[in-house]
Parts: structure tokens; sequence; C-alpha cells
């Protein structure tokens, strides 16, 4: 009788902790993007919607679907975003550009997986003959967590066009979710002309958590808290799932697997652009690292095909499949 009894207060002890633990975590405020278990809505990459472009006649003509993550009211268009449900944290390179001519260019879609759907992701060049002049631009497929200023009226600079990252207070040990993979070899840069670039191809995933601050003038600062990158080179044709990439935190100039060039701080060149309280693009500069236990402000969060696609350099055989987004806690 002793015994049951105390099991049955070890069972009731067992439940209160968790549900204080379950009730403390709910009431952390990690970001609007973010659900009260601390993952970023729609993580699961089932729900899409599309955006439908009717291209200049000069081009294809074609209506094009622009895809994106989350879900949009039945009634909106592609010119009434208002409706789109605005918890969603995900951005892509589908993107709406008016340079004279109305273009859309779609290289991130949704694809049928068991019983949803994955992100797939590829590069391709888009050739287009303009009155006789023929224009050939690679552009690489990427999802990300933050917004593309639309409509993009040039090709100098797309970073420019990229508000990288979402406000983001948790502290995840870890990345996780299913990919595969194909890097192609053959890499070209593709802007006007195509030119061949040495090396091969390489997909990539990273995670970098910042805090970050604005100044008097607009200027956007932030030190560095943690992150985690991974390249992807050759062929995965086969699915890995749950495959974890566990997030260092604090200073990593220490670390043996250091590399300045793809660990280093975001410099002062304009490698990433943030919209400020204001309104305006800005360049955003990491000044140093994180102390010890220090909680981020920010998160910047992407998947991409091609590593050097904003430089429109890539392989148009280079397709990186991604699915079942989680945070590791």
């Amino acid at each position: 009788m002793n015994t049951f009894s105390n099991n049955i207060k070890v069972l009731i002890l067992g439940f209160f902790i968790l549900f204080q633990s379950v009730n403390l975590f709910s009431q952390t405020k990690f970001s609007p993007f973010v659900n009260n278990l601390g993952q970023l809505n729609y993580s699961s990459l089932d729900n899409w919607y599309s955006r439908k472009l009717k291209e200049s006649v000069l081009l294809s003509g074609n209506t094009i679907e622009l895809y994106g993550v989350g879900k949009i009211n039945e009634k909106a268009d592609f010119f009434d975003l208002k409706l789109k449900d605005s918890t969603s944290p995900w951005g892509t390179s589908n993107v709406y550009a008016k340079m004279v001519l109305d273009v859309g260019n779609t290289r991130v879609i949704p694809e049928k997986r068991e019983k949803g759907y994955c992100c797939r992701l590829e590069t391709k060049i888009r050739k287009d003959n303009i009155a006789g002049f023929k224009v050939d631009v690679l552009l690489a497929g990427t999802l990300f967590v933050g917004e593309m200023i639309e409509p993009v009226h040039g090709m100098k600079d797309p970073i420019k066009n990229v508000s990288q990252g979402i406000p983001f207070t948790g502290m995840p040990k870890a990345v996780k979710f299913d990919y595969k993979y194909n890097a192609g070899k053959t890499r070209v840069k593709a802007t006007t002309d195509v030119t061949t670039v040495a090396g091969y191809d390489k997909a990539e995933f990273a995670i970098i958590l910042q805090k970050r601050w604005e100044d008097a003038d607009g200027n956007v600062f932030a030190t560095r808290i943690g992150g985690a990158r991974q390249f992807y080179t050759g062929t995965q044709p086969q699915w890995v799932n749950g495959a974890i990439y566990p997030v260092t935190y604090g200073d990593v100039t220490h670390l043996p697997q250091y590399d300045a060039k793809t660990m280093g701080l975001i410099p002062s060149v304009g490698e990433v652009y943030v919209k400020n309280s204001k309104g305006k693009m800005v360049p955003l500069v990491e000044t140093g690292w994180g102390k010890s236990g220090e909680a981020p402000t920010h998160m910047i969060l992407y998947f991409t095909s091609s590593y050097q696609g904003v430089e429109y350099i890539g392989s148009t055989e280079s397709i990186f499949w991604v699915d079942n987004i989680e945070l590791v806690y």
C-alpha cells in the first residue's frame, strides 16, 4: 500500500513539473513568427501559397507562379499581399521584378513528399530575348527567414533587396531537418552572358543568432551570439531524415575548426542588409562576439541551392531539397 501511495505521489509530482515547464515555456515570447514551443511557424513546409504574375508579352507572356511558405486568403491577389498570413517568417528568392518589364522568377518550389510537401531549391539560368538582345541570368533557389523587398528594380547588388532575419530570443541547441541534394560540378556566372567559373558548386545551410541594436542615425549593428553553417557537395540522392547541426555559442575563434572565411563575423562591406526602424534598408555590421549566456534578439536562417547565388554564380545542375525544419532545445 505504501508503494502504491508513493507511486501516485511521484506520478502527480511528475505531471505538476511537466505542466509547470510547458506553461513556463509557452509564456516565452520568442517572436510573432514563432509558436509557443519555440518553433518557426510553418516549418514543416506543408503550407504553401502562390502569387500569380502575368509577365510582359515581350518576355514569356505567361502567368508565373511565385510560391511562398505560409497561408494566404483565397481572395488575395498579387497586389493585395495584406491578406497574406503575417505570422509566416519565410521569404524566398521567388521574386517580382519590374525593370521596365514585369518579370517573375521561381526557383523555390513545393514538391509533394509522402502526405505533405517539401521545399525544392534549384539553380537555373533564365534566358530571354528582348528586341534582339539575349539576356542570360543565373538564379539560385533560397529559402530564408526575413523579407524580400519587392518589386526588384535591378540586378545590381541583389542582397540589398533581402532583409535578413527575424526577431528571436530563443537559444536552441541545434537545428534539425531532412534533406537531399545534387550539387553540380560545372559552375558558371550568368548576368548578361555566361562564363565558366572554377570549382564545384555547393548547397548551403546557415543559422546565425545575433543581438542587434540601432543607433540614432538608423544604422544597425549586432554581436554574434551563436551559429552553425554547413556546405553540401556531390550528391545525396536519398533523403537524410532528422539531420542535426549543433549551434555553437560565444567566441568560436579559438576552436580548432575555426575558419574566418566561413565562420567569421559579418564585415562592414554590405554582405547582409536589414530593414531598420525607419523602414530603410541598411547594411548590418557585426561588431564582435556575444558574451557567454547572452540571449539573442534576432535569427538569420537560410537554405540555398548555390552558395554564391547572390553573385549569379552556380551550377544549373544544383538542387537542394529541405523538409521538416526543427529547432532543438
